[in-house]
Order: structure tokens, then sequence, then C-alpha cells
């Protein structure tokens, strides 16, 4: 019972920490609604056109992982975990990266180097979780910061083509729920 509130805990911080001041940020630069700007507001639809056709490639990569790979499942994944690391991690990390950091590198870069700053900052907000992990051994290391840095691409691809936040704040939860049922059974 006692890691039940540190996750709500926890999943509170992320939210003060992250989101709150991205749409204070937004209210006070903009003077629009923050939500709209961000891409929370329209073209849900779309964004889950989006969704279905990459939560296809990732069926796809579970079937290979259960048959070819023979790996295993951990459905053993805790309140915490899903709280934080499946549901928020997407959430917070989406509504800055993306909604909010893409979008104003837009402003002054072309897309594509925009995106590949973006992708460059969102594998460094990862170095503390690799760090506490024990990841930051070369050459394991590289896995993690190729695999951040192409899926910070992707986001922000799915981003702009779906002008819709939802999309790749479902992707990335599903990305996180994945990586937590294979992460403790790979081969």
């Amino acid at each position: 019972m006692d890691s039940i509130p540190r996750a709500i805990t926890s999943a509170i911080i992320k939210i003060v920490i992250w989101v709150v001041p991205v749409i204070f940020l937004v209210k006070i630069m903009e003077k629009s609604n923050p939500f709209s700007y961000l891409g929370l507001r329209h073209n849900f639809r779309k964004g889950l056109k989006w969704t279905g056709w990459v939560s296809l490639v990732f069926i796809t990569y579970v079937v290979l992982n259960l048959t070819i790979l023979e790996n295993n499942i951990d459905f053993q994944i805790g309140f915490g975990e899903w709280l934080n690391t499946i549901l928020l991690v997407g959430i917070t990390e989406e509504i800055v990266f993306r909604g909010f950091l893409l979008r104003k590198l837009r402003d002054s870069f072309r897309f594509w180097i925009a995106n590949t700053i973006t992708a460059l900052l969102f594998v460094s907000i990862h170095f503390p979780i690799w760090f506490y992990k024990g990841l930051l051994e070369f050459p394991y290391i590289l896995n993690p910061i190729i695999t951040t840095f192409v899926l910070g691409i992707i986001f922000g691809f799915i981003y702009k083509k779906s002008k819709s936040l939802w999309s790749v704040i479902i992707i990335h939860s599903l990305y996180n729920l994945l990586v937590s049922l294979f992460y403790y059974h790979e081969n």
C-alpha cells in the first residue's frame, strides 16, 4: 500500500514540474488557449488514425518477440509503473517536447532541424534514468541513446502529420507499456 501513495505523489510532482509550467508559458506567450496550441483540442480522429497504424507496428513487434525471439511477457506491472511510466510519462513528455518545444522551434527552424533538436533534447532528459538503471556504460548506452533519438524523430514526424498531440501521447505510452512488459525477460 505504501507504493500507491508514493506513485501518486510522484505523478503529482511530474505534472507540477512538467505540464503546469508549459501551460503557463503558452498562456503568457501566445495569449491563446494552451490546449489548442499544444494540439490537444483538434484533429483527434486524424491522430487516432496514426495511432492505429503505429499500433499495428507495435503489435507486429510483440508477435515477433513472443514467437521468433521467444521472449516472455511480464504482466506483473505495479501501480506506480502503470501510473508514472506508462500513462504520465507519455502525457508529460509529449506536452513538453512535441507540443511545446517542437512547436516553438518550428517558428525559427525548418521542421527537420527543429525535430532533430527536439529529439536530442528528448535523449538528454533520459540520461538520469539510464544512470539510475546503471546503463551509462559504453557500448551498452548506445542502444538506448539511438532508440530514444529515433523515437523522438518518429514522434515529431507523427505529430507534424497528424497535427494532434494525442497521437504521440498514446503511441509513447504504448511504447512504454511494451518496454515494461518485455524489459525483464529479454533473452
